[in-house]
């Protein structure tokens, strides 16, 4: 007898060989339906998204310009699922050829200071690209990833980034992966953190879109534990199809003064600006489907507001997992979920916390 998930593996599977057999044009669109199909079936998520949106784009858009980015938003999300599908079957010379990259020199400064660089992206286009052009192109990079469920997806997502020379540091592995990543960061390399979503209420207070909300704390502490610089960056789908845009900001470094929290927290608020400047770039592209901050009150003559929310703000917004849904969330009591120090013997007792960030 199958279980839930083994049936939510089929359907996936299903899917991606789909998408791989179809002619490119027809392999998109079938995404930008799928995505769509979504938008009309999925109130939850529709009202998250509808809500995150507001923030990002303030309260003068009209609820009609809002709600047509929302539904760009679940067809750009379809659209990522394809390309995901697909990507394996580019030749590298393609996915050379079909990214531009503004602020590759950013990359390469960085690199070339030794100092170990983090890849700091929010969900913003297609990471998993970014992930491939890296690995095509010779850079030494390794990724810190949450399993998917079903777990059959998440292993054939792990083998292809393998197949690309992208080391896999599963999230599940606590301080093993921890430790890992500070060794790269220490080799001088790279490690790739998708990092704007706290998960567990335990991450450090930003403001973002001017309303308050919370960032992990992993990439400012392992900043701070290590030297390394933080790159804020994002792969944009671009608007020609099979096409993407790679963006790089300058170098964030930790400014040290003793106090690690205050530090911590100065190097994410910094990180928090550079993921406003990404986002709002190209709102559309931004998966988040859990709502990000609080409800807002309801505005008269706005039949999409949300009333408010008394809940506090420390608390986060979970949905729970859904059978079959690869990027539902849902309570986790494992070592990285909870705020905690680095391992005994690789921090100090000031150390700040070192979040859970979820990753490529």
């Amino acid at each position: 007898m199958t279980t839930p998930d083994q049936r939510a593996a089929r359907r996936w599977l299903r899917a991606w060989q789909a998408c791989r057999r179809l002619p490119e044009p027809v392999a998109f669109a079938f995404g930008r339906l799928g995505g769509v199909a979504w938008y009309l079936a999925d109130r939850r998520r529709r009202e998250a998204l509808r809500d995150n949106l507001r923030h990002v784009l303030g309260p003068q858009t009209s609820p009609s310009a809002l709600e047509r980015v929302v539904r760009r938003g679940f067809a750009s999300y379809g659209r990522y699922w394809v390309e995901a599908f697909r990507l394996e079957d580019l030749p590298h010379a393609e996915v050379v050829r079909r990214m531009d990259f503004d602020g590759r020199e950013h990359l390469d400064g960085a690199l070339a200071s030794g100092r170990g660089v983090i890849f700091a992206a929010p969900h913003l286009g297609n990471w998993d690209f970014g992930a491939a052009w890296l690995g095509v192109n010779g850079y030494p990079a390794s990724a810190v990833v949450e399993r998917l469920r079903p777990a059959a997806l998440f292993d054939r997502f792990a083998a292809y980034r393998r197949a690309l020379g992208i080391e896999i540091l599963p999230l599940e592995d606590g301080s093993e992966t921890l430790r890992a990543v500070l060794r790269v960061l220490r080799g001088g390399r790279l490690a790739l953190l998708v990092c704007d979503r706290d998960l567990t209420g335990g991450g450090l207070p930003v403001t973002m879109f001017g309303a308050p909300t919370t960032l992990p704390g992993g990439p400012a502490s392992l900043a701070l534990k290590t030297g390394a610089l933080v790159l804020p960056c994002a792969v944009f789908q671009a608007c020609r199809r099979g096409r993407w845009l790679a963006v790089c900001r300058p170098p964030l470094e930790a400014r040290p003064t003793g106090d690690a929290r205050a530090d911590a927290a100065d190097l994410t608020s910094r990180l928090a600006a550079e993921f406003e400047l990404l986002i709002a770039r190209a709102p559309e592209q931004w998966h988040v489907l859990s709502r990000y901050w609080r409800r807002l009150p309801r505005r008269e003559g706005d039949p999409h507001g949300e009333a408010d929310d008394s809940r506090p703000w420390s608390q986060p917004h979970r949905l729970p997992r859904r059978e079959g849904d690869p990027h539902g969330e849902a309570d986790d009591s494992r070592p990285w979920s909870q705020p905690h120090r680095l391992p005994r013997g690789e921090g100090s007792p000031s150390s700040p916390p070192v979040d859970r960030a979820t990753a490529f």
